[in-house]
């Protein structure tokens, strides 16, 4: 059985587009969502109407609900509230913050951040006490999380942790609050097969039409040369 992973789509349609037909092309079976749909992108409803198209599972992560604090950049946030109608807020809204599936005799958990939160990032770095306190009661032998924008597979005791980067926004390093994120071109998803007691995972990376997106954000969303600067070169 191979399943695909996607996450932090960022409203970014090329780059689903683009990661989606990698996946036809895969043979995956099945494709999961790991939340961050919207937000930080030009394509808010365009992007849930393919989710939602293609019936692909999805989880909420902390840039969907738009229920809290305003996430950063303010600005932004607020243009993609006027761009959702309020049967798409009320689709966001009701996303699960987990997934869970049983492939054979092997289980899969799916969440944004980690099994805590779902603005928690799991990262190389954590150590392992970090993650024996973050998995504490989750049940799963592949745990497939999102978040961090940076792809990652690390073997925590029984555990494989799978994170498959970002679909609309790949970070060159993981955000730690100070500065800005620079973020490559590409867009990232990963694949999973699982069978005979064993599980692979495969970190992928597809190419798309970038300058596509830049005319989507100039056209649309607010300060986009300041957005389309933090992006690095192809």
């Amino acid at each position: 059985m191979k399943i695909a992973l996607i996450s932090d789509l960022h409203a970014n349609v090329p780059a689903l587009r683009a990661v989606l037909e990698a996946i036809d092309r895969s043979g995956a079976e099945h494709t999961y969502c790991l939340g961050d749909i919207v937000d930080l992108g030009p394509d808010p409803s365009e992007v849930i109407e393919l989710l939602q198209r293609r019936d692909i599972p999805c989880l909420m992560g902390n840039h969907d609900p738009f229920t809290g604090p305003p996430t950063v950049p303010e600005a932004i946030y607020a243009w993609t509230l006027t761009q959702l109608c309020d049967s798409e807020l009320a689709w966001l809204r009701a996303l699960p913050r987990e997934l869970a599936f049983e492939f054979g005799e092997q289980r899969l958990l799916c969440v944004h951040g980690s099994p805590r939160a779902y603005d928690e990032q799991i990262l190389d770095a954590t150590s392992s006490a970090e993650l024996d306190v973050m998995l504490a009661g989750a049940s799963c032998d592949v745990l497939a999380c999102g978040h961090t924008h940076v792809q990652l597979v690390r073997q925590h005791r029984t555990v494989t942790i799978v994170n498959s980067g970002s679909v609309g926004m790949p970070f060159e390093s993981a955000f730690t609050g100070n500065g800005s994120p620079r973020i490559h071109s590409w867009a990232e998803y990963a694949l999973i097969e699982f069978g005979s007691g064993r599980v692979s995972a495969e970190l992928c990376r597809v190419d798309y039409d970038i300058e596509a997106y830049f005319s989507r954000v100039r056209a649309r969303m607010p300060d986009p040369e300041g957005w389309i600067s933090a992006w690095l070169p192809p």
